[in-house]
C-alpha cells in the first residue's frame, strides 16, 4: 500500500471540503460537523482497508456520500426543523464591507434554498461538481454512473438551478 499519509494530514486536507459538502446538503452547521466527524471516524477504521482503487478524495466523498444517505432516510421520516437555518456563513475576507458581507449572506442563503429546490439527485450532483470540484469521473464512480449520466445530470441540473435561482430575481 502507498503511502496516503497520516490520518491529520488527511483531516486537515479534506475536512473543510467535506464540512461544505454536508453544510450545503444540511444548512446546518452542528449536524454538518457530527456527520463530517463520522466521515473521519469510518475513514479511520477502513484505512487499512483501502485498496487505492480510487483516489482518497472519492473515497472520502464516498463514505460522505453513503453517509448522508443514510442519515437523510433516518431523519427525513420527521419533520425536521433546523434550529440555526438564518446561522451566518462564514466570510473569508481580508476586508471587511457590512454591504458586501450582506450581500454575499443573502445570495449564500438563495442558493442554499434554491439548492434544496432541486431533485435530490440534482442537488447532489451539483454540489459534487461545481461546490465540492470532483471530476465527472469522480462522480461517475462515486454514484455508480456512466460517465454520460453524470454529464446528462449536470446539464440538467444547470438548467434547472439556472431557471429557479433567476426566478428569486438573481441573474447567474
Amino acid at each position: 500500500m502507498k503511502n496516503i499519509g497520516t490520518l491529520e494530514e488527511l483531516y486537515k486536507q479534506y475536512k473543510p471540503l467535506i464540512y461544505s459538502y454536508f453544510y450545503y446538503q444540511t444548512g446546518n452547521k452542528p449536524i454538518s460537523e457530527e456527520l463530517c466527524q463520522e466521515v473521519f471516524l469510518k475513514a479511520f477504521k477502513g484505512l487499512q482497508s483501502f485498496r487505492q482503487e480510487c483516489s482518497v478524495k472519492t473515497w472520502l466523498y464516498t463514505i460522505a456520500h453513503n453517509l448522508y444517505v443514510s442519515w437523510y432516510r433516518r431523519e427525513m421520516k420527521y419533520d425536521m426543523v433546523a434550529l440555526d437555518d438564518m446561522e451566518e456563513i462564514k466570510l473569508q475576507s481580508e476586508v471587511f464591507i457590512p454591504e458586501d458581507s450582506i450581500e454575499r449572506r443573502e445570495k449564500a442563503e438563495k442558493v442554499r434554498k434554491v439548492l434544496n429546490e432541486l431533485k435530490e439527485e440534482h442537488k447532489n450532483v451539483l454540489i459534487m461538481c461545481d461546490v465540492m470540484e470532483l471530476s465527472y469521473a469522480e462522480i461517475a464512480q462515486l454514484m455508480n454512473w456512466s460517465m454520460s449520466q453524470v454529464k446528462i445530470n449536470v446539464y440538467r441540473a444547470r438548467i434547472q438551478f439556472k431557471t429557479l435561482f433567476e426566478k428569486e430575481g438573481e441573474v447567474i
